[in-house]
This record gives C-alpha cells, structure tokens and sequence, in this order.
C-alpha cells in the first residue's frame, strides 16, 4: 500500500493530532489491548475499524458495523476499500461511534473510580 507510511514513536500530543487528521483507525488486535486507543479515537471523532475480540466489541458494542474477524486479512481489505467507497459505509461508522462517545469521559471515569473506591473501602470495613 503505497500511501502506508510508519512515523515511529511519536509524543502523545503527536499521535493525537496525527489521529484526529485521519479519515478512519484501524484496529488491529487479536488479544486484548486496544481500549485506550479506541477511546482516543472515538474522542477524535475518526470512525474505527476493528478486529472482532471482546475489548473492541466492549468498547465498540455487538452491532458495530466496522468488524472485520481477528486474522482475516481479506475481511479486512473488504472492510477499508468499503470505507473508501461506500459513503454510507462511513456515515454509519461515524454515527455509531458517535454514539458510543457519550460513554467515555474524564468526569465519567472519575465518578466511576469513586463509586470502585467507595465499594471497595465499604468491603475493607
């Protein structure tokens, strides 16, 4: 792929800004691992298209449109020339993505480690 092109290590200020210039992020994980750069990405508002394993279905939910199956290279061939082509394609991605923005937050995440906190603290006692 011609327009490929690897950057290296760049600073997290760099490889966000470089996230939020794409068109689309793709996912590639066949383990666990990826939730952090899913949620930047869906923060950046750059739709994703994702190995089917259950941190991205947790992170994506069941019915993304963007899964391709883990290892399946075709499938995700299929998957990225869709979105270069198929403008509704891309429409859906960004509405469910949209959609699934609204569960990540900072003042989300610390409501939900106070709660973990307060229940742990109430077992401790």
């Amino acid at each position: 792929e011609p327009r490929y092109c690897w950057l290296g290590e760049l600073s997290r200020a760099s490889a966000l800004a470089t996230l939020a210039r794409g068109r689309a992020m793709l996912i590639s994980s066949q383990m666990e691992g990826g939730a952090n750069v899913v949620s930047e990405a869906l923060m950046a508002r750059v739709p994703v298209i994702a190995s089917r394993i259950p941190g991205n279905v947790g992170m994506l939910g069941q019915d993304y449109a963007g899964y391709y199956p883990v290892g399946n290279a075709r499938a995700l061939a299929r998957q990225l020339r869709r979105l270069e082509t198929d403008p509704d394609f891309l429409k859906t991605l960004r509405r469910q993505c949209a959609e699934r923005r609204k569960l990540i937050s900072r003042s989300l995440e610390r409501k939900n480690l106070r709660s973990i906190l307060t229940e742990c603290a109430k077992i401790n006692t």
